[in-house]
């Protein structure tokens, strides 16, 4: 079993079972230029210097990858130092404090507790390894190097090996894990992640 893991890469989701009558654990607190922001691309930043969420705490501190509003991949630190001691990545840190929204009191005031666990993660290269002969896909409509959307995915194998973390250069907004990180993620018990099979899973943006 454990060899079946290691020798397949999984497309690393958020575990939504928890969600009830929220769509997520925590909410980015707006700033200028907050809404030209994707991380899972490969271009630089403003960022200001304190990046703040609303957060339900009882979801996030049971939570080492919490889900959010802009789709940033933010983990617990425990969980990034667990990826890196499976191997090398290129990635810009991002501090993010999670501020309590609960309300408290007859007075309606918020909590205000904060936790500074959590890092959102930018990868700094995307890998060139999708297999253009025998993966099933649709070209995008005004760049060759880009796909649309990915039917049946086929990756070819890096001569390094796969690191723990990785993007497609020609479809990058899709978060890849190596079978080794999975089994380290599992193993120190890494919470609120899902590992999706390549092959059940819908690639379209």
């Amino acid at each position: 079993m454990k060899q079946d893991i290691c020798n397949k890469n999984y497309i690393l989701s958020w575990d939504l079972d928890h969600l009830i009558d929220l769509d997520n654990d925590a909410w980015l607190v707006k700033f200028p230029g907050y809404e030209n922001i994707q991380l899972s691309l490969l271009r630089e930043y403003n960022l200001p210097e304190r990046i703040e969420f609303d957060a339900v705490f009882d979801a996030i501190q049971s939570s080492d990858y919490p889900i959010n509003n802009v789709d940033w991949n933010i983990m617990s630190q425990k969980m990034l130092n667990t990826l890196l001691s499976v191997g090398n990545f290129r990635y810009k840190a991002i501090p993010i404090v999670m501020v309590d929204c609960e309300v408290i009191g007859l007075g309606g005031q918020r909590s205000e507790k904060e936790d500074h666990r959590f890092i959102a993660v930018q990868l700094l290269e995307h890998l060139d390894i999708f297999d253009w002969e025998n993966s099933v896909y649709e070209p995008d409509l005004t760049r060759t190097d880009l796909v649309d959307s990915i039917d049946k995915l086929v990756l070819k194998q890096p001569q390094d090996g796969f690191p723990p973390i990785f993007r497609l250069s020609v479809y990058p907004y899709v978060l890849f894990v190596s079978g080794k990180a999975r089994m380290a993620l599992e193993q120190v018990g890494i919470r609120g992640v899902v590992f999706e099979e390549i092959e059940n899973y819908d690639l379209t943006i």
